[in-house]
């Protein structure tokens, strides 16, 4: 009876130190993950435009549909480039009046 009983108190040991070393693991990947790897997370955005333009002799670009960069804006010699929100296109909307009386 007593070396069933050891048994018991050995597996259960075990147990206890199969737990206790998982634990231990754990906490040491988590303390790794918080350190430093070296990496530069620096803010910054690649736009792509679903309506685009461009002209010619005079220089016009355009684009939307994208991630907005609203900043200042970015010059140098003669040329500026400037990201962020279309500004003053206002679209009036025209209601056609037979095609709305017509449900009714």
């Amino acid at each position: 009876m007593s070396t069933s009983r050891f048994t018991f108190h050995a597996s259960r040991f075990t147990l206890h130190a199969l737990l206790l070393a998982a634990l231990l693991l754990l906490l040491a990947s988590v303390a790794l993950a918080q350190s430093d790897g070296g990496y530069d997370l620096s803010w910054w955005t690649v736009d792509g435009g679903g309506y685009t333009w461009s002209e010619g002799g005079g220089y016009a670009l355009g684009g939307t549909i994208g991630q907005p960069d609203a900043g200042a804006a970015l010059t140098g010699g003669n040329y500026t480039l400037v990201g962020g929100f279309w500004g003053g296109a206002v679209v009036q909307y025209r209601v056609y009046l037979p095609l709305v009386l017509r449900n009714y």
